[in-house]
Protein backbone atom coordinates (compact mmCIF):
# COMPACT_ATOMS: atom_id res chain seq x y z
CA UNK A 1 0.00 0.00 0.00
CA UNK A 2 1.46 3.55 -0.96
CA UNK A 3 1.99 6.21 1.79
CA UNK A 4 -0.83 8.87 2.61
CA UNK A 5 -0.79 12.20 2.09
CA UNK A 6 -2.05 12.96 -1.59
CA UNK A 7 -0.70 16.25 -2.73
CA UNK A 8 1.27 18.31 0.29
CA UNK A 9 1.63 22.05 -0.21
CA UNK A 10 5.77 22.76 -0.66
CA UNK A 11 5.63 26.19 -1.90
CA UNK A 12 4.25 29.04 -3.99
CA UNK A 13 5.27 31.82 -6.30
CA UNK A 14 5.90 34.82 -4.03
CA UNK A 15 5.50 33.27 -0.59
CA UNK A 16 7.35 31.11 1.79
CA UNK A 17 7.76 27.38 2.02
CA UNK A 18 4.54 25.44 3.22
CA UNK A 19 2.56 28.79 2.62
CA UNK A 20 -0.97 27.44 1.73
CA UNK A 21 -4.06 30.24 1.51
CA UNK A 22 -7.37 28.48 0.94
CA UNK A 23 -10.89 29.50 -0.47
CA UNK A 24 -13.87 28.55 0.92
CA UNK A 25 -16.41 26.39 -1.63
CA UNK A 26 -19.59 24.84 -0.89
CA UNK A 27 -19.15 21.41 -1.84
CA UNK A 28 -21.97 19.85 -4.00
CA UNK A 29 -25.62 18.66 -2.35
CA UNK A 30 -25.56 15.10 -1.56
CA UNK A 31 -22.17 14.54 -3.22
CA UNK A 32 -21.42 11.09 -3.09
CA UNK A 33 -17.80 10.65 -3.16
CA UNK A 34 -15.28 10.74 -0.38
CA UNK A 35 -12.87 13.57 -0.06
CA UNK A 36 -9.41 13.59 2.02
CA UNK A 37 -7.01 15.87 2.72
CA UNK A 38 -4.45 16.34 0.16
CA UNK A 39 -6.89 14.97 -2.72
CA UNK A 40 -7.73 17.14 -5.79
CA UNK A 41 -10.96 18.95 -6.62
CA UNK A 42 -13.06 19.48 -9.26
CA UNK A 43 -15.53 22.57 -9.93
CA UNK A 44 -18.46 22.14 -10.96
CA UNK A 45 -20.68 24.67 -13.30
CA UNK A 46 -22.76 25.69 -10.54
CA UNK A 47 -19.12 27.15 -8.92
CA UNK A 48 -19.52 24.04 -6.17
CA UNK A 49 -17.00 21.28 -5.59
CA UNK A 50 -16.69 17.65 -5.96
CA UNK A 51 -14.21 15.31 -5.78
CA UNK A 52 -11.93 14.42 -8.58
CA UNK A 53 -12.41 11.68 -9.70
CA UNK A 54 -10.88 10.02 -12.86
CA UNK A 55 -7.31 11.19 -14.94
CA UNK A 56 -9.75 12.60 -17.18
CA UNK A 57 -11.29 15.25 -15.02
CA UNK A 58 -11.05 19.09 -15.97
CA UNK A 59 -11.62 22.39 -14.05
CA UNK A 60 -9.72 21.24 -11.09
CA UNK A 61 -10.04 23.61 -8.46
CA UNK A 62 -7.24 22.96 -6.59
CA UNK A 63 -6.66 20.94 -3.53
CA UNK A 64 -8.99 19.91 -0.14
CA UNK A 65 -7.53 20.71 3.21
CA UNK A 66 -10.76 20.19 5.11
CA UNK A 67 -14.02 21.28 5.65
CA UNK A 68 -17.03 22.56 7.60
CA UNK A 69 -20.25 21.33 8.13
CA UNK A 70 -23.16 21.08 11.04
CA UNK A 71 -23.55 17.87 12.62
CA UNK A 72 -26.77 16.49 13.92
CA UNK A 73 -26.68 18.03 17.02
CA UNK A 74 -26.67 21.57 15.05
CA UNK A 75 -23.22 22.35 15.95
CA UNK A 76 -20.66 23.81 13.14
CA UNK A 77 -17.81 21.19 12.98
CA UNK A 78 -14.72 20.85 11.08
CA UNK A 79 -12.86 17.92 9.51
CA UNK A 80 -9.34 16.96 7.37
CA UNK A 81 -11.91 14.82 5.23
CA UNK A 82 -15.36 14.93 3.40
CA UNK A 83 -17.96 11.52 3.82
CA UNK A 84 -21.33 10.99 2.49
CA UNK A 85 -22.60 10.56 5.80
CA UNK A 86 -22.33 14.25 6.06
CA UNK A 87 -25.72 15.12 5.10
CA UNK A 88 -26.59 19.31 5.75
CA UNK A 89 -26.75 21.11 2.54
CA UNK A 90 -24.19 23.55 4.22
CA UNK A 91 -20.72 22.07 3.75
CA UNK A 92 -17.61 23.80 2.95
CA UNK A 93 -14.87 22.87 1.39
CA UNK A 94 -11.20 24.87 2.00
CA UNK A 95 -9.29 24.38 -1.13
CA UNK A 96 -5.95 25.08 -1.90
CA UNK A 97 -7.04 27.24 -5.38
CA UNK A 98 -3.13 28.91 -6.35
CA UNK A 99 -2.75 27.77 -9.85
CA UNK A 100 0.66 28.44 -8.98
CA UNK A 101 0.73 26.18 -5.91
CA UNK A 102 3.68 23.79 -5.51
CA UNK A 103 3.07 20.38 -3.84
CA UNK A 104 5.03 17.02 -2.70
CA UNK A 105 3.54 13.63 -3.66
CA UNK A 106 5.01 10.32 -2.95
CA UNK A 107 5.43 8.61 -6.58
CA UNK A 108 4.11 5.20 -7.08
CA UNK A 109 2.37 2.61 -9.52
CA UNK A 110 -1.05 0.97 -8.55
CA UNK A 111 -1.30 1.61 -5.14
CA UNK A 112 2.55 0.70 -4.30
CA UNK A 113 5.75 3.14 -3.51
CA UNK A 114 7.71 3.69 -6.14
CA UNK A 115 11.08 5.97 -7.11
CA UNK A 116 11.89 7.59 -9.86
CA UNK A 117 15.03 9.99 -11.28
CA UNK A 118 15.56 13.46 -12.51
CA UNK A 119 14.66 12.47 -15.67
CA UNK A 120 11.35 13.38 -14.60
CA UNK A 121 11.72 16.69 -14.22
CA UNK A 122 9.15 18.80 -17.08
CA UNK A 123 7.40 16.25 -17.77
CA UNK A 124 3.40 15.36 -17.40
CA UNK A 125 2.06 12.45 -14.94
CA UNK A 126 -1.35 11.29 -14.19
CA UNK A 127 -2.56 10.90 -10.37
CA UNK A 128 -3.36 7.32 -9.17
CA UNK A 129 -6.39 7.17 -7.33
CA UNK A 130 -5.91 4.82 -4.17
CA UNK A 131 -8.04 5.03 -1.42
CA UNK A 132 -7.72 8.11 1.33
CA UNK A 133 -7.62 6.63 4.75
CA UNK A 134 -11.12 6.86 6.61
CA UNK A 135 -9.26 7.15 10.34
CA UNK A 136 -6.40 9.52 9.58
CA UNK A 137 -8.56 11.42 6.95
CA UNK A 138 -5.02 11.94 4.31
CA UNK A 139 -5.35 11.29 0.84
CA UNK A 140 -4.22 8.10 -0.86
CA UNK A 141 -3.55 9.76 -4.14
CA UNK A 142 0.24 9.56 -5.76
CA UNK A 143 1.69 9.99 -8.68
CA UNK A 144 1.70 7.35 -11.16
CA UNK A 145 5.08 6.70 -12.71
CA UNK A 146 3.47 4.34 -15.30
CA UNK A 147 2.25 7.83 -16.86
CA UNK A 148 5.46 9.32 -17.18
CA UNK A 149 5.53 11.76 -20.00
CA UNK A 150 1.84 12.09 -21.00
CA UNK A 151 1.69 14.17 -24.02
CA UNK A 152 -2.00 15.04 -24.17
CA UNK A 153 -3.46 16.75 -20.57
CA UNK A 154 -2.28 15.35 -17.66
CA UNK A 155 -3.48 15.72 -14.09
CA UNK A 156 0.00 17.24 -12.69
CA UNK A 157 3.69 18.96 -14.19
CA UNK A 158 6.48 17.46 -12.47
CA UNK A 159 9.10 20.62 -11.39
CA UNK A 160 11.79 18.44 -9.03
CA UNK A 161 12.52 15.31 -7.12
CA UNK A 162 13.23 15.31 -3.59
CA UNK A 163 13.15 12.39 -0.82
CA UNK A 164 11.05 12.85 2.65
CA UNK A 165 14.14 14.00 4.41
CA UNK A 166 14.83 16.84 2.30
CA UNK A 167 17.46 15.24 -0.01
CA UNK A 168 17.63 17.60 -3.09
CA UNK A 169 17.03 16.57 -6.59
CA UNK A 170 19.00 19.02 -7.80
CA UNK A 171 22.09 17.59 -6.57
CA UNK A 172 24.13 14.14 -6.80
CA UNK A 173 24.02 11.66 -10.04
CA UNK A 174 21.47 11.34 -12.85
CA UNK A 175 20.41 8.15 -11.75
CA UNK A 176 19.96 8.48 -8.22
CA UNK A 177 16.42 7.71 -7.08
CA UNK A 178 13.30 9.65 -5.11
CA UNK A 179 10.69 9.05 -3.61
CA UNK A 180 8.83 12.46 -3.59
CA UNK A 181 8.17 14.91 -6.88
CA UNK A 182 7.52 18.24 -6.71
CA UNK A 183 4.51 19.48 -8.97
CA UNK A 184 2.12 21.84 -10.22
CA UNK A 185 -1.47 21.00 -11.33
CA UNK A 186 -1.71 20.97 -15.03
CA UNK A 187 -2.50 24.42 -16.18
CA UNK A 188 -4.77 22.76 -18.99
CA UNK A 189 -6.55 21.38 -16.24
CA UNK A 190 -7.32 24.22 -13.80
CA UNK A 191 -10.22 26.20 -13.54
CA UNK A 192 -8.06 29.24 -13.21
CA UNK A 193 -5.35 28.28 -15.27
CA UNK A 194 -7.21 26.71 -18.67
CA UNK A 195 -8.48 29.44 -20.62
CA UNK A 196 -12.30 27.46 -21.31
CA UNK A 197 -12.54 27.61 -17.34
CA UNK A 198 -15.29 25.26 -16.63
Amino acid sequence: MASEGGLRAHSSVGTGAGSSPTVAYKIASAEATDIFEGDLVKMVDDGTVVAMSAVTDVAIAGVFVGCEYTDSNGQRQWSNKYTDTITQDDTVAFVNSNPHQVYKIRVGTADVDGTTTRTSVGLRFDIDFNAGNSTTGQSGMILDTGTAGATTVANVKVIGVLNEDGTDGAKGAAAKTFTHALVIIDPDISVFGASAGI
